[in-house]
């Protein structure tokens, strides 16, 4: 029993080191898949027992903890970005907009990108829209490989952040295959509100 336990608590560290390691790769290099960077976290102290990755919730825990620290305006930062989004997906209700990416998931750091996903049978009308209203946007070079191909990214700039508008036919909108994590306007105006009373609160 006694091997055990210490075995488990050796587990345990690894799992923390690694954990802490990925948040400040979350943090500061803006790595903001948990996957990736839990196992760059373990390549670069050198663990290669696979078995010895933290979960996603301990690495969001390693990173609250980090930011409280390190980066303690970043609630601040991450509520501009929302606020943002928010105006964004206003103007383009049109395109039934959601929100993904780490802006929803509230990784982002001061200088993320917005993503938003937009949907319409037509991969001209958001151009058509933009060009209407004399705002500026520019195409991302798609992935051939990707699914709906045929339809742009764009990216626009509003209030000094990157905006990327990710086009999809509307089917998209209703086959959620890869399960994204995504937010409609009437989804995050309430949980971003809930949010805020509770950073105040704090």
């Amino acid at each position: 029993m006694g091997k055990n336990a210490a075995s488990e608590r050796q587990s345990s560290a690894l799992r923390a080191e690694i954990a802490h390691r990925a948040a400040r790769l979350i943090a500061e290099d803006h790595i903001f898949d948990f996957a990736q960077a839990k196992k760059k976290a373990a390549r670069q102290l050198g663990i290669a027992d696979g078995r010895a990755l933290p979960s996603n919730q301990e690495i969001e825990l390693a990173l609250e903890s980090y930011r409280s620290i390190y980066q303690p305006e970043h609630g601040d930062h991450l509520a501009q970005l929302r606020a943002k989004a928010v105006s964004i997906m206003r103007l383009l209700a049109d395109f039934q907009p959601y929100l993904t990416g780490s802006v929803l998931s509230g990784v982002a750091g001061a200088h993320s990108d917005i993503n938003l996903l937009l949907f319409s049978d037509d991969p001209k009308a958001l151009e058509l829209f933009l060009l209407n209203r004399q705002i500026d946007y520019q195409h991302v070079e798609p992935n051939p490989s990707l699914r709906h191909a045929d339809y742009p990214t764009l990216v626009l700039w509003y209030d000094d952040s990157a905006v990327k508008l990710h086009v999809r036919p509307l089917s998209a909108e209703r086959n959620n295959a890869r399960r994204d994590e995504r937010a409609r306007l009437d989804q995050l105006e309430p949980l971003f509100a809930a949010q805020a009373a509770t950073s105040v609160a704090a």
